[in-house]
């Protein structure tokens, strides 16, 4: 099962094929279940939305199985910590928001609630 068809573009130009555009193909490699960390050449203005979608595999051969279940497993590895990563960032946040809010208490405010304190309990 194809998780995505996600990509990683490099910049670099193959020199060696053109896409169908006449351009140099760029190299990117490719991150679904089926095909993880292979690597393929395509039209370098796919992400422009108007490319020739050239297409062809930079290497000859698919990765041996142990080579795709270990790419699949960093992937799922770095795709959770990454969520952790967010997760934690999003509680920062907040936590530095909440110490913001504390900090407006103004020194007038500390002294009535001291004085409704002692008025309480003295």
């Amino acid at each position: 099962m194809e998780v995505g068809s996600r990509s990683s573009r490099r910049s670099q130009n193959s020199g060696r094929r053109l896409c169908f555009c006449g351009l140099p193909a760029t190299v990117a490699q490719a991150w679904t279940d089926k095909n993880p960390g292979r690597r393929f050449y395509g039209c370098p203005r796919y992400k422009l939305g108007d490319h020739c979608k050239y297409f062809s595999w930079y290497d000859e051969e698919e990765g041996t199985k142990w080579q795709k279940r270990a790419l699949l497993e960093a992937r799922d590895e770095i795709r959770e910590k990454d969520r952790v990563i967010e997760q934690l960032q999003k509680t920062i946040s907040q936590m530095r928001s909440d110490l913001a809010n504390k900090q407006k208490v103004t020194e007038d405010d500390e002294n009535e609630i001291v004085r409704k304190f002692e008025a309480f309990y003295v």
